[in-house]
C-alpha cells in the first residue's frame, strides 16, 4: 500500500465535506474520492509487522490485504472475519502475533481493558499494538452527523460505547495493560490519531 499522490490529496481536500461528513462512505470511489477506511489503512500499513491480529476487523480489509494473519470481530460484516463472542477471550496461543491493530474500534469494545490485556498476551515480545481514534468531541459530533454510520443501523450505540476516546485514556489504558506508547502521529487533517505501543 501507498501513500497518496499529491493530485489524490489535493481532490480530496476539494471533497473533504462530501467525505467527512454528507456522503456515505461506499460513494467516495465514484468522485474519486479517498474513503476514510482507506485513510486509516494508508496510516497503519507502515507500521505492520509479522503475523497480524486485527480486533474489530470489520469487512477484514486490512488483512484481507496484508494477507498474513488473521481478522477478529464480533459481528460478520463479511470478509471472512473471524466471528467471535468477546474480544477478551480470543482463541489463539500464547505470543501468536507480531501486531495487533485495533482500526476505530476501541470506543466500541466496552471491556477495553480486558480486550488490552488480551492483546498483550497475544503478542510476541516486543510486538506492536496500533490504535487508531478521534477524540471524544469529534466523535459526538460525526456520529450525530453521519447518518450512515452502522451504529445508526443497529439502533444506536450500546451500552459501553463511546463516540471517541482522548488520547491520554488510551495511553493510560495500554500502559496498565504493560504497553509503552513509541509514535503518536495524526492524519486526516489531524482529527485523527494513530498510536504505536510496543509490549513490554
Amino acid at each position: 500500500m501507498v501513500s497518496k499522490s499529491l493530485f489524490q490529496t489535493t481532490w480530496d481536500l476539494v471533497g473533504a465535506p462530501f467525505r467527512l461528513l454528507l456522503f456515505d462512505q461506499n460513494w467516495l470511489p465514484r468522485f474519486g474520492w479517498t474513503t476514510l477506511e482507506e485513510e486509516r489503512l494508508i496510516a497503519v500499513w507502515p507500521h505492520l509487522r509479522g503475523r497480524v491480529l486485527d480486533i474489530g476487523a470489520g469487512p477484514n480489509t486490512l488483512l484481507r490485504r496484508y494477507e498474513k494473519g488473521v481478522g477478529v470481530d464480533v459481528v460478520d460484516w463479511g470478509g471472512g472475519a473471524l466471528v467471535v463472542e468477546n474480544s477478551s477471550r480470543l482463541p489463539f496461543a500464547d505470543g501468536a502475533f507480531e501486531t495487533v491493530t485495533l482500526i476505530a474500534c476501541l470506543n466500541h469494545i466496552p471491556y477495553r481493558e480486558e480486550t488490552l490485556r488480551e492483546a498483550r498476551r497475544l503478542l510476541s515480545p516486543n510486538g506492536r499494538l496500533i490504535v487508531t481514534m478521534i477524540n471524544p468531541l469529534l466523535g459526538r459530533i460525526g456520529h450525530a452527523l453521519w447518518w450512515y454510520s452502522e451504529d445508526k443501523h443497529r439502533g444506536g450505540m450500546q451500552v459501553g460505547e463511546v463516540g471517541g476516546m482522548w488520547i491520554r485514556d488510551i495511553v493510560n489504558l495500554c500502559i496498565a495493560a504493560h504497553f509503552e506508547l513509541e509514535r503518536h502521529e495524526r492524519f486526516v487533517y489531524f482529527m485523527n490519531h494513530l498510536l504505536v505501543f510496543r509490549a513490554i
